[in-house]
């Protein structure tokens, strides 16, 4: 009998996420694991996060819902206005230093670079010696997005920096996996892993809603005998919002209907196009709590996310547990591993709204049988997705030799910040991520003009 005591492993989150709770609560479940969650900022709890993005109050769950079943803490974040939303300069949590150095785990996995408090994070591990895992769900597909100095700048800080040094990555996915193995990441340091998880629960709660979803349309006020293509999430230029009602409009199916669940700031010019074109068959249902996703869920045919930009798409796997058919764009990192075109959807390239229009068009012109075969195949999808212990793959890599600090790229001054008194590292810490901090304001404060100028540039060539 193993009387080991269990692995330690912090998680710094930017924000307690409904779709992650439940990935919480299943390593928790794991006596081999002593998880504790750090989160970064309360948006996600209070919903103010909700608020910045879609424009309107709500929230995502009540407290206990959000935080029950795991071990957490909140840091007090030092960034005026601060907000996980902002990339660069939103978040400042100066207690991840202090936190690390009192707790001593394992390791410690961070969900994204493009903070401060993952920079500080970073240095605290590389003074105490903790390894350090990568949980993003950042894609492959949007490399091909990012401009020349982009992609120089990744090179060298993910590249030959942070990916040299990080133990390990837990990988949400295919396409994920496939950005870390771009950038030189070797195949035993990649994990497969998942950004969120618990999706029995919705499985078996969809199958008492489907079979309401006569009275679900009638309690929406929506067409019985409609096909409808159900949109969930912002209303935004990167989601493709615009595109989606473009390419709805060229679909010639009478049957066709489009509910929209959601908010943003594109919503008025998105009603006016609906409008001017004289488009009766699109519902806008505004934003809807958890509870009442669900039903747009079971009274929908099939799902559709355009996005322009999409690291993962948790709104594909919810889609999936309902039985739906689904339509992507190529930039969506999920497609990779749930969708199957021809089988239980369509892949389009991201921004082609005639491609967008004939995959709606695709599955609204099939008859219901079909729609619903794909529909099965959805459902097994996420049912192989899920059906896996995803708290054995930490189990295994605490048991492997992974878990280490790899201080290859800079080994004499890792070793010089590992031998300085504390003070002094802690002081080198600050200093180092608050020039960064003021260095990523000083590019958010710049890149209009920036913009303004590359676009002048181009009109004189």
């Amino acid at each position: 009998m193993d009387n080991s005591p269990p692995h330690k492993i912090t998680i710094v989150a930017p924000t307690c996420f409904y779709y992650q709770a439940p990935l919480f609560r299943a390593l928790t479940s794991d006596d081999r694991l002593d998880l504790t969650v750090v989160f970064c900022t309360e948006e996600g709890i209070s919903g103010t996060d909700i608020n910045t993005a879609y424009g309107t109050n709500g929230s995502w769950g009540s407290t206990d819902e959000l935080l029950c079943g795991y071990k957490s803490k909140f840091l007090k974040n030092h960034a005026r206005r601060g907000s996980y939303l902002k990339s660069l300069v939103g978040l400042f949590n100066l207690g991840i230093w202090d936190e690390l150095k009192r707790d001593r785990p394992d390791a410690v996995a961070i969900m994204s670079w493009m903070n401060p408090t993952w920079w500080l994070t970073i240095l605290a591990c590389i003074r105490f010696r903790i390894p350090i895992l990568l949980m993003t769900d950042a894609n492959m597909e949007a490399e091909s997005l990012s401009s020349n100095w982009k992609t120089w700048a990744k090179r060298i800080t993910l590249s030959r920096l942070l990916f040299r040094m990080a133990s390990g990555f837990l990988c949400a996915g295919t396409s994920n996996k496939e950005l870390y193995t771009h950038y030189g990441v070797p195949e035993e340091k990649l994990h497969p892993f998942a950004y969120s998880w618990g999706y029995g629960p919705l499985i078996e709660k969809s199958k008492s809603l489907i079979r309401k979803k006569t009275e679900l349309r009638a309690e929406y006020g929506l067409p019985q005998d409609a096909v409808i293509a159900l949109y969930c999430g912002r209303f935004s230029e990167e989601k493709g919002s615009l595109e989606l009602l473009k390419a709805f409009k060229d679909v010639s199916n009478p049957r066709k209907a489009l509910v929209l669940v959601g908010d943003g700031g594109l919503r008025g010019r998105m009603q006016n196009f609906a409008d001017a074109n004289g488009i009766g068959s699109i519902y806008f249902m505004g934003f809807q709590n958890r509870e009442e996703i669900l039903k747009f869920y079971a009274l929908a045919d099939l799902l559709v996310l355009p996005s322009l930009k999409e690291t993962w798409g948790m709104v594909v796997n919810e889609g999936l547990c309902f039985s739906l058919p689904v339509v992507v764009s190529d930039q969506v990192g999920s497609g990779a591993d749930l969708v199957r075109h021809g089988e239980n959807g369509q892949v389009f390239l991201a921004g082609d709204v005639a491609g967008l229009s004939e995959s709606i068009s695709n599955l609204i012109d099939r008859p219901d049988e079909v729609r619903r075969k794909m529909g099965e195949k959805s459902w097994n999808l996420i049912n192989d997705w899920s059906n896996r212990n995803i708290a054995l793959v930490l189990v295994e890599y605490f048991q492997s030799d992974g878990p280490r600090i790899n201080s290859e790229p800079f080994r004499f001054l890792v070793k010089l910040f590992q031998t300085v008194p504390e003070f002094i590292a802690h002081a080198m810490g600050v200093l180092i991520v608050g020039a960064l901090w003021l260095g990523g304001l000083t590019f958010l404060l710049l890149r209009p003009g920036l913009r303004r100028l590359r676009r002048v540039s181009k009109r004189l060539e």
